[in-house]
């Protein structure tokens, strides 16, 4: 309907000049000088208003009316035409001053502006209307909101730790003892320094929300024990302790930025160059052998044992135990005939967290209980699972059924590699009808982390499940990848959005990703990685020089106990790796993040051992490492042989 009316601006009125009709739908020859009028009053109005701010403004001009152009009635100011002579402008010009001093040197919020606001209402323009509102909002916007006062309620978090109600009755006992404290030292406080320990009302509010919170998301799993136990101390808790407590909580703001600086990540300098720190690190080399039992493959497992692992497979009609739930089921590669499915059995419902444990409570007897990081369900309540998959998979880590696929082979001579590459390796896996099999892989340069290969690939078997929560590939990111041909660009394609993950290519089945690997190693070039084991045989590679952080940093079990890579980031380096922005629907791990989160722990031990040696006379001659000409055993005692780098 307004798309009709508005057509008939085109058509010339019918009653032409004699037309009486108010705002007519027709064309009239004094539209087009109308609109022409309205638009230089908005420029004037504007430049009227943006002066008037600044006390210097400039008389309006009025705009010079043809014989068809009504003249406004209530006298508003307008733009006069540079051809009007002076004595005819004179008169005009005294009802401009009339209205021009009503508006100079004031504010837009004085009731002086009301010729101007009359005049719009007068025009009911909408170009004059939207300027005057850009001009009286122009400093309201500029002006930044106060912050809110809090009230004594649970902060909205991504997942709560309780019930709200639960949370509130904490908050408010906690409160309590806050109000308690601070109203004794207020009653106490006599000098400038005690009362400016005081808080007020909201500052009280504000960190016992603070406090809440922080319980909340760093003590998931034992939130309500924590938070009691908070509120335990500040009960029993004397004017004298909590006095102490506010002068520490006063330096320590006062000492903010310096806490800060402390919280950084911490640089990793060794001292070396690039090509001396690849000389060092192969004194880290860690050899497989006597670690089989480990799941480290030392030497190519023989024909006829690859042989007997296939018969046993299909001898047992391929009826596998599921690697999530422990339940059995049979799986089918090149699916049933009947219906086309990949496995038996039904869907798989499990629990897709790791186990921990949580804190010990007060008494001898007292014992941690042992919960799942996914829902935080006690391990011994024989809970069915959180978390239901299509389709049961299962992993094998016998080394004869890994090779029954595809055998493994050990690093060929290549000229052509550098001498000083090392390169950081890793790689992802996921669940196929022949357990768990290679999907990505990836190898940077160290220690300037240039990337050498990042590709996907495509298993030998029809994929159960790409195991995204923590391999980070997609069925979206297989489908659409680019297909690999040996001899071609593989590097990925980076995106121009930071917010969007590269482009990778990928290969037709791991013998060809192997193939690449090979191309860019020797049997001489230092392989780093954490579980090097796992990427290994997802390769089917045997490699003598390699470098496992599992193995520089043990854990205090010792082996099969491992520490996370996670784990050693954070404590060692106080890096964040593999983190979710949302762990209800995780993206997984990013397998080039990995790759260089292990070598920067293989620089850090290179660091160490570095100042180690230095401290006991090894020196850098010729960009090489060069030991003590002399070393002495007992001071005073014989001199001790000389050792070799």
């Amino acid at each position: 309907m307004a798309n009709s009316l508005a057509a008939l601006k085109n058509l010339p009125c019918p009653a032409g000049d004699k037309c009486t009709a108010f705002q007519c739908l027709f064309n009239h020859p004094s539209d087009a000088e109308a609109i022409a009028a309205s638009k230089l009053t908005a420029q004037s109005l504007t430049g009227t208003t943006a002066t008037s701010f600044s006390g210097q403004l400039s008389p309006r001009k009025r705009i010079k009316l043809n014989s068809t152009t009504s003249a406004p009635s209530h006298g508003q100011p307008t733009q006069q035409s540079s051809s009007i002579s002076p004595s005819t402008a004179q008169p005009q010009s005294n009802s401009v001053s009339s209205s021009t001093s009503q508006t100079r040197n004031i504010s837009t919020s004085s009731p002086r502006n009301a010729p101007i606001s009359s005049t719009l209402k007068a025009r009911s323009n909408p170009t004059t209307s939207s300027t005057t509102l850009v001009c009286t909002t122009s400093k309201s916007t500029s002006k930044i909101p106060p912050k809110e006062p809090e009230t004594l309620n649970p902060r909205l978090l991504k997942r709560s730790p309780a019930q709200h109600d639960t949370r509130l009755k904490l908050i408010k006992a906690l409160h309590e003892q806050y109000v308690r404290l601070n109203s004794e030292l207020k009653k106490d406080a006599t000098d400038k320094e005690s009362k400016a320990l005081v808080l007020s009302n909201q500052d009280l509010i504000v960190r016992v929300l603070d406090e809440e919170e922080e319980i909340a998301v760093k003590k998931f799993p034992i939130y309500g024990n924590a938070i009691r136990n908070k509120i335990m101390i500040y009960k029993r808790m004397t004017l004298p302790q909590w006095k102490e407590e506010r002068m520490a909580s006063a330096k320590a703001g006062s000492a903010q930025a310096s806490t800060a600086s402390s919280d950084a990540p911490k640089p990793i300098i060794t001292g070396l160059t690039t090509s001396q720190e690849v000389d060092y690190v192969r004194r880290l080399v860690w050899p497989f052998e006597g670690l089989s039992k480990y799941g480290y493959v030392a030497s190519i497992p023989s024909p006829d044992d690859v042989e007997k692992a296939r018969a046993s497979v299909e001898a047992s009609g391929n009826v596998e135990v599921c690697d999530r739930c422990t339940r059995r089921f049979q799986v089918f590669p090149g699916r049933r005939e009947e219906d086309g499915a990949l496995a038996s059995n039904g869907t798989c419902t499990y629990h897709p967290g790791k186990i921990y444990y949580t804190e010990r409570g007060p008494g001898k007897n007292a014992q941690g209980q042992k919960k799942y990081r996914c829902c935080h369900q006690n391990v011994d309540d024989d809970s069915a699972g959180c978390t239901t998959a299509l389709t049961h998979v299962f992993k094998t880590t016998d080394v004869n059924r890994l090779a029954s696929l595809l055998n493994f082979a050990e690093t060929p001579p290549n000229p052509n590699v550098p001498t000083d590459r090392a390169i950081c390796f890793d790689c992802e896996m996921g669940y196929t009808v022949y357990g768990l099999e290679l999907i990505r892989m990836t190898a940077v340069s160290w220690p300037d982390y240039k990337t050498l290969a990042d590709i996907l690939v495509q298993p030998f078997g029809e994929v159960l499940d790409l195991n995204t929560r923590y391999s980070g590939v997609t069925a979206g990111d297989m489908v659409s990848a680019e297909r690999w041909v040996p001899g071609e660009d593989h590097t990925p394609v980076i995106s121009q959005s930071p917010q969007q993950k590269p482009k990778l290519k990928i290969a037709s089945d791991p013998h060809a990703a192997r193939n690449l690997l090979f191309s860019l190693i020797s049997p001489e070039t230092p392989l780093i990685g954490h579980g090097l084991e796992n990427d290994l045989n997802a390769v089917r590679v045997i490699h003598p020089t390699c470098i496992d952080t599992i193995l520089l940093y043990p854990h205090k079990r010792g082996l099969p106990h491992r520490n996370g890579l996670k784990y050693l980031m954070d404590t060692l380096l106080n890096q964040k790796i593999q983190q979710e922005a949302d762990e209800s629907a995780p993206e997984g791990h990013d397998s080039a993040e990995d790759a260089r989160a292990a070598g920067d722990l293989v620089r850090l031990k290179v660091r160490d051992e570095w100042k180690e040696l230095q401290m006991k006379g090894w020196t850098i001659q010729d960009d090489k490492i060069v030991p003590p000409e002399q070393e002495w055993s007992v001071v005073g005692g014989a001199k001790g042989k000389k050792r070799g780098f």
